[in-house]
């Protein structure tokens, strides 16, 4: 499907210590049913039976939400803002790090839905750890995870300590209950989008004991392509917000032309860096049924293909780390996972290769 395009690529196979990985949810699940019954109650619609036939399709059942959809327009609740979940993300590594802030010499952060729009969301999450040193942000969704490894694999060859990433979304604010009754793409969005956040802490490869992350490869097929995902209002072209406010918008034709192309192109970019075989693969959380979608064009079984968006959703930048985050307490010593991301905004992919340790 890729044919004989190979697209540029950014990739370094050095290997980086996996000091320690966190994760953290907001809330308890909500199962499809219980989310499309309360809003159907609340709001006075008729989503349910549409919904669940959506959710079907994508294979999701439950999501974790930073807020309760009690009203249109409504915040986050308490301790489930995007900072705050970031910054118990990365509590989580630092204590399976044995580090504690003041011992990290970088933090890198990634989200496409921040808490505001400056200072960076990041900032906010240092404040949350008492981190006095350098950070930094980028504003991204399913690829931020790979753009961040470029950026710490620079940090850690020039001699920097330990290097904290965290991936973290909450665009469940950015959604109006009423534009699902309007909209079938904020209906899709419903079902499928969920929130959390994920973290993991790299350091310089000292060859002792431990888990490796390798292989990483950052590239893009976007070029004369129109975005596959978008958040145009509330920016300097259009700072006007026709819904009311800023929303996800898709083009579900171009995603659904282009999304296994992408994913190929990713897999044959991580073949190019010499990743070898692994154990299992870890491919964007897109819905929940990847296995099913990747296993026979990627010529692997479907039972090696981790998917955790049946459970979690499409939690967008976090979505890589806590797909890893869950998945390590059941791996093996020397088993490999290999994480291909894929993102729809510029048609952007990227992954790396896991060894645990």
């Amino acid at each position: 499907m890729t044919g004989a395009f190979s697209p540029a690529i950014w990739h370094d196979r050095t290997p980086l210590l996996v000091r320690g990985a966190g994760a953290a949810l907001p809330g308890e699940p909500i199962s499809t049913e219980e989310l499309l019954t309360a809003v159907d109650r609340r709001f006075g619609l008729s989503l349910a039976r549409q919904g669940m036939t959506i959710a079907h399709k994508l294979g999701i059942r439950t999501r974790h939400l930073c807020r309760d959809m009690a009203i249109r327009l409504e915040a986050p609740r308490k301790g489930h803002r995007n900072p705050e979940l970031a910054a118990a993300a990365l509590r989580g590594a630092l204590l399976e790090a044995g580090l504690v802030a003041r011992d990290l010499s970088y933090l890198i952060g990634h989200t496409a839905t921040p808490a505001r729009l400056m200072p960076p969301n990041i900032g906010q999450v240092a404040e949350l750890l008492d981190f006095d040193g350098p950070f930094v942000e980028f504003r991204q969704a399913c690829t931020g995870f790979a753009n961040a490894l470029v950026f710490a694999h620079g940090l850690l060859r020039a001699g920097a300590g330990p290097v904290a990433i965290v991936g973290s979304e909450t665009g469940s604010v950015f959604f109006d209950p009423l534009r699902a009754a309007e909209d079938a793409g904020q209906l899709v969005n419903l079902v499928q989008m969920g929130d959390g956040a994920a973290a993991i802490i790299l350091a310089h490869d000292d060859e002792g004991a431990g888990a490796r992350l390798s292989h990483v490869f950052y590239g893009q097929i976007g070029r004369g392509r129109a975005p596959g995902l978008t958040i145009a209002d509330g920016g300097s072209d259009g700072p006007c917000c026709g819904a009311g406010f800023p929303e996800f918008r898709h083009d579900f034709d171009t995603i659904r032309r282009c999304g296994l192309e992408l994913l190929l192109h990713c897999a044959a970019a991580a073949e190019r860096t010499g990743s070898g075989p692994c154990d299992y693969v870890l491919p964007h959380q897109a819905n929940g049924r990847m296995d099913t979608i990747l296993g026979a064009p990627l010529g692997i079984a479907p039972e090696r293909i981790v998917v955790t968006a049946d459970r979690l959703g499409n939690t967008g930048s976090a979505a890589i780390w806590l797909a890893l985050a869950q998945l390590r307490p059941a791996l093996e010593p020397g088993q490999t996972v290999l994480a291909l991301g894929a993102e729809a905004t510029d048609f952007m992919f990227g992954g790396f290769r896991y060894c645990h340790g």
